[in-house]
């Protein structure tokens, strides 16, 4: 009798797929030399997604974050940056770079702001409110706008998992004061870095104020790309995992980070990549819809989905187990084939965080989603033997 196909995951992969990201075309390379002059590209092709905004680049989602807070803070004249017990780790250290203090918000199952537990604090202490769109999902934000807008306080529509997903609201990235974007590794418009504000309405500072982005480095471009190429083949990438000093898949909570304007290499792959941006989304997004059927007919992990009528890209596609134990176990023999439990835990266990909170919230619903929670790869390699094992290794843990 043969063994248990998930006993042991290392043995039937011996390399270990990369859990996001997408290896750079050769046309997208080409386009690198072609294009001259790249920044109109960039400013022309977001505008498209977004529609009518004002844009700044800079040098990394975080960096586009601490200008954003900074100002919200300084036009309002509070100190109080509000976000999601569970999202990314660079939001709080963006806040804490720009000197505020953070406040966190109870979310729900769907891993989304619960509006009736914002409706309990004190919204007239925010500056902003944070909303994560977390896995390309639009998060509805109507009623969110209902509660913010009475006391004063701005929306920060993060598109960073999202950028090309829409709602009813419209597209997300425009559906606040300033949308923030991410153009860094696994994110669905991937240049290897960079990031961008858009600032929606009458928000925002003076554009003379935004910095300078660097002149175009098609080669360094050129570097980066090939070097991401090959660090995503299957032996390359088991290879690099293994290596603590490099972190590989770690999320870290850290304030000091680069500041200034976008680099020149960054801007070269974002042109490149924009033409192919909305195709690469909808592929996506239909590999997420047939994995989320199946998972949904066949077990009882439940996928993370955008409501009906909502357009999501799904950079990853999010599962919630149907108990911890579940998700751990899952995770464990999921890990050679791409899955993750996305980040560390939720915001209150960050503990160098501490300092800077505000209020004594709580947010069990955070933990709890945090505990239950996996993420699946939505690039080609989750296909064949692969995704079969992934079914087989989630009804066997339902």
């Amino acid at each position: 009798m043969g063994s248990d196909s998930s006993s042991d995951p290392t043995q039937r992969f011996p390399t270990r797929v990369p859990p996001g990201g997408h290896c750079f075309s050769y046309a997208q390379c080409r386009a690198v030399l072609r294009e001259a002059d790249p920044l109109p590209c960039v400013r022309a092709g977001l505008l498209e997604l977004l529609g009518p905004s004002r844009l700044s680049l800079h040098a990394s989602g975080r960096e586009a974050l601490r200008i954003a807070f900074s100002h919200l803070a300084a036009q309002r004249d509070r100190d109080e940056i509000w976000l999601p017990g569970y999202t990314c780790f660079s939001i709080p250290a963006a806040a804490v770079a720009a000197g505020l203090r953070v406040r966190l918000v109870e979310i729900g199952l769907d891993g989304r702001v619960d509006p009736d537990a914002l409706a309990q604090l004190p919204l007239e202490r925010a500056a902003a409110l944070v909303v994560s769109n977390l896995f390309g999902v639009p998060e509805p934000v109507a009623r969110l706008r209902e509660l913010l807008d009475a006391r004063g306080v701005a929306l920060v529509d993060d598109a960073a998992q999202s950028l090309g997903a829409r709602s009813a609201e419209g597209p997300v990235g425009s559906r606040g004061e300033v949308g923030v974007l991410s153009f860094g590794r696994g994110k669905p418009l991937s240049a290897l870095g960079g990031g961008a504000l858009a600032w929606v309405g009458s928000e925002g500072p003076a554009a003379s104020s935004a910095p300078a982005a660097a002149p175009p480095n098609p080669l360094r471009a050129l570097v980066r790309a090939a070097a991401f190429n090959l660090a995503l083949l299957p032996p390359i990438f088991r290879w690099l995992a293994a290596i603590p000093a490099l972190g590989i898949g770690e999320t870290r909570y850290d304030p000091n980070f680069e500041r200034g304007g976008i680099d020149g290499a960054a801007v070269c792959l974002a042109a490149a990549v924009l033409p192919e941006f909305e195709a690469a989304n909808r592929a996506r997004a239909r590999r997420a819809a047939a994995l989320a059927e199946r998972i949904s007919l066949e077990t009882d992990f439940s996928p993370l989905l955008a409501a009906d009528g909502d357009i999501a890209v799904y950079p990853r596609l999010g599962v919630l187990a149907p108990s911890a134990a579940a998700r751990n176990d899952a995770l464990h023999a999921l890990a050679p084939v791409g899955a993750t439990r996305m980040y560390p835990g939720p915001l209150e266990r960050v503990k160098a965080l501490q300092p800077h909170r505000v209020g004594k919230t709580e947010t069990p619903g955070a933990q709890q989603f945090s505990d239950r929670l996996l993420t699946l790869s939505t690039e080609k390699t989750l296909a064949g033997e692969r995704l079969e094992f992934t079914l087989r290794t989630l009804r066997k843990f339902s």
